[in-house]
């Protein structure tokens, strides 16, 4: 019974501090890993850059959709038309915000979170 209380008081300890480092060590710089969208089966990731300016960095996801499906669509089913706010893991809890544009025949998904809700 004792191992499990310390245990269980040492898992609590470590997410506590995994809180605290990412509340406090977060900088403009840190951008929500690819992993962070939720994109359906069938998705193919085809790239994943990093890019910054004045107002903070973000990543940007090209994504070929599922066979059948348009970017367009892709867009829609995400809820990204034109912007989505996803909520964060219990790792990462920070809210993850995204956006859209249709590049061709690819998804062009930015994710960041720093940007605040568009207003219409």
């Amino acid at each position: 019974m004792v191992t499990v209380v310390v245990t269980l008081a040492l898992i609590a300890l470590l997410a506590g501090v995994r809180l605290v480092s990412l509340s406090v060590f977060a900088t403009e710089g840190d951008v929500p890993p690819a992993a962070s969208v939720s994109l359906p089966a069938g998705s193919e990731l085809i790239a994943e850059e990093k890019e910054c300016a004045s107002g903070g960095c973000w990543a940007v996801l090209s994504v070929r959709p599922p066979n059948g499906t348009s970017p367009e669509d892709l867009a829609t089913s995400l809820g990204m038309t034109p912007q989505a706010r996803q909520r964060g893991t219990l790792w990462d809890p920070r809210t993850v915000n995204l956006s859209a544009e249709v590049d061709g025949e690819l998804l062009i998904i930015r994710a960041d979170y720093w940007s605040r809700e568009a207003t219409p």
